[in-house]
């Protein structure tokens, strides 16, 4: 019964977001309102194709740092080994519910490499915590640099005087005021080490016991798997791959951005991204559909451009990174000769166990 819950509200989120993606947006535009076809005519698919080319570099970055990860448990795991089984699982995270995709890489680990699965979730648990630090770096960035219009709202005063407020530069000042601090904690609490575990758990337990274990479950997967890594150097080989891998990633989004005629700046196309990445913190719906492009069209709405366009955009996006991922998660299926019913049947039993 709890899961035909999940899978009603996943279904009811993507319709949802849809509809507020697709309401009052035509296909066919006139001068005065252009459609989502206008936007595609006019794109430069030359800057739109070298902006998916960095994506396809973003998946190897971000294969190059599992397998950091996974060489420090087995160094004679190859390239080609870990490329393919981040291939595989990255193309199942975006078509498999609950975020089942994330296990698909820990038991191809035991499978083919026999690594534990406890061990290969770990190392997935340190890139999850590696992200979360890379995105508030990248979101504190965009506060700072990204170029966003004013967006003022006057308000009456009690002597008929009007004032106005921007809205963008009180919400850069309140997420700065939250977020730094907040991040601050978060990377002492790492360096803090087993004491800054207990010290979480400590602050938490009053409010609430079911968040406190899952705190201090994160944190402690997380040092127990950078303990793992054995060397200094090898963590910054880590926190290298990942650095430039969303980097990557947000320059990918702001070349593609070019391409469909936006004069933004990099951190512009920074901001997009955020964008989109906290919008799918929400349950996640069936290859992320709609949710990926309301956040194209809630971040593009902020610089004033029409939703037609971020439609056009963040479709065409979504699409050709589901695209990429799909050709290569499917040719190594085949390639590797992976049978879904037989990985589907093993992860649960790893997972079981």
């Amino acid at each position: 019964m709890k899961q035909f819950g999940s899978i009603f509200l996943m279904l009811a989120i993507a319709a949802g977001a849809l509809y507020l993606v697709l309401s009052n947006v035509h296909w066919e535009g006139t001068p005065e309102s252009p459609g989502v076809a206008d936007a595609l005519a006019q794109a430069d698919w030359g800057l739109f194709a070298v902006g998916l080319l960095c994506f396809f570099g973003l998946h190897v970055s971000r294969s190059v740092r599992w397998g950091r990860l996974i060489q420090a448990l087995r160094p004679e795991i190859r390239f080609r080994s870990y490329f393919s089984m981040c291939s595989v699982g990255f193309f199942l995270i975006n078509i498999l519910p609950f975020r089942l995709g994330e296990f698909v890489r820990p038991y191809l680990l035991l499978d083919r490499e026999e690594v534990p699965f406890g061990s290969g979730m770990a190392t997935v648990v340190v890139e999850r915590v590696l992200d979360i630090l890379a995105l508030g770096l990248l979101f504190t960035g965009v506060l700072l640099f990204a170029d966003v219009p004013a967006w003022t709202v006057d308000v009456v005063g009690e002597d008929g005087q009007v004032e106005s407020y921007d809205i963008i530069r009180f919400g850069r000042v309140g997420l700065l005021g939250a977020g730094v601090p907040f991040g601050g904690a978060l990377i002492a609490l790492l360096i803090a080490g087993d004491r800054g575990v207990e010290l979480a758990r400590r602050v938490v337990s009053p409010m609430s016991s079911r968040m406190a274990e899952l705190l201090v479950g994160f944190l402690h997967s997380f040092l127990l798997a950078v303990r793992a890594l054995g060397s200094g150097k090898a963590m910054a080989s880590v926190l290298f791959w990942t650095l430039l891998a969303w980097g990557i990633n947000a320059a990918s989004m702001w070349i593609m951005a070019l391409g469909f005629g936006m004069d933004i700046g990099f951190w512009d196309g920074a901001a997009i991204l955020v964008c989109v990445c906290v919008v799918l913190i929400v349950p996640p719906t069936p290859g992320f559909v709609g949710v990926f492009e309301l956040g194209v069209v809630m971040a593009l709405a902020l610089y004033g451009e029409p939703k037609s366009l971020g439609l056009a955009f963040g479709g065409l996006v979504h699409l050709a990174q589901f695209l990429m991922l799909g050709i290569l998660g499917t040719s190594f299926l085949l390639i590797d000769r992976i049978s879904l019913r037989a990985l589907m049947r093993g992860m649960k039993e790893a997972r079981g166990a």
